[in-house]
């Protein structure tokens, strides 16, 4: 479980979080959610490391995140940005290879060769393998990129990933519609195999489909929690977003479904 108390971080006089608290809990699928400058980017980089904790705590396994050295984290979570250069003239092959460095000291071994031929196949990017990384579209290096940070968790052979999680700051956002789907569907699949998953979306109805949990960001503070089901209506949206919408159920025990009045755009 991953534990987050009385966090908070600003950059000069402007707080970017103030006094958030909630649990992530192995197995669930957690979607972070909220208007641009809520503050969904910062918590995660606070979650990855990559941000140095200014208040507050966050806990993995009763452990301080911030007491754990690189090599630790890189064994036990995987980041996959919004943003990420590759200048030089890296194959999709290699740049998911670059996921395993964590995993061997010189050579990859052959486990390391074979995780990486397929997660490249789970991803539909087996064909990009012998591509060079800059000439691929941007849906394509999103998927490369998603292909790395499973090579950095995966054991191989379908193992327990209990304990280690995984943060995607909007995955799809570079994909077409079906590959927007085959994305989603890996990470449900790792949630199952244990895997604590957080993600940032912009899209509610993606949102919907796919969290076991929504955390909802408004000008830095965490406004409301629980599942799609108790947390999407119209009164909350109107609030986070400046929104008119209206929500219905296509059917007993589906996802909510959010129609948005452009009038109000």
């Amino acid at each position: 479980m991953i534990r987050i108390e009385r966090l908070g971080y600003a950059v000069g006089d402007k707080k970017l979080l103030e006094d958030i608290h909630c649990q992530l809990r192995p197995g669930e699928l957690t979607v972070l959610l909220g208007a641009n400058g809520a503050g969904k980017s910062t918590l995660l980089r606070l979650l990855s490391g990559e941000l140095r904790l200014q208040q507050g705590s966050i806990y993995w396994k009763s452990l301080s995140l911030a007491d754990l050295s690189p090599r630790q984290l890189a064994l036990q979570r995987a980041v996959l940005g919004q943003h990420y250069a590759v200048n030089l003239p890296f194959t999709g092959e290699e740049v998911v290879m670059m996921g395993r460095y964590p995993h061997y000291d010189r050579h990859p071994s052959g486990r390391d060769k074979a995780i990486v031929k397929e997660v490249l196949e789970r991803v539909a990017a087996k064909h990009l393998a012998s591509r060079l990384f800059n000439t691929m579209s941007g849906g394509e290096q999103q998927r490369v990129q998603l292909a790395r940070v499973l090579a950095q968790l995966e054991e191989g052979e379908g193992g327990d990933l209990t304990g280690k999680f995984l943060l995607l700051d909007e995955p799809t956002a570079s994909m077409d519609y079906w590959h927007q789907q085959l994305c989603l569907q890996q990470a449900r699949e790792l949630c199952r195999r244990g895997l604590t998953v957080i993600m940032v979306l912009h899209d509610l109805n993606l949102a919907a489909q796919v969290a076991d949990q929504l955390l909802v960001l408004k000008g830095g503070r965490l406004v409301a929690s629980g599942t799609p089901a108790e947390l999407l209506d119209a009164a909350l949206i109107r609030d986070v977003y400046g929104l008119e919408t209206k929500i219905f159920y296509p059917e007993p025990g589906a996802a909510p479904v959010v129609i948005v009045n452009l009038q109000t755009c």
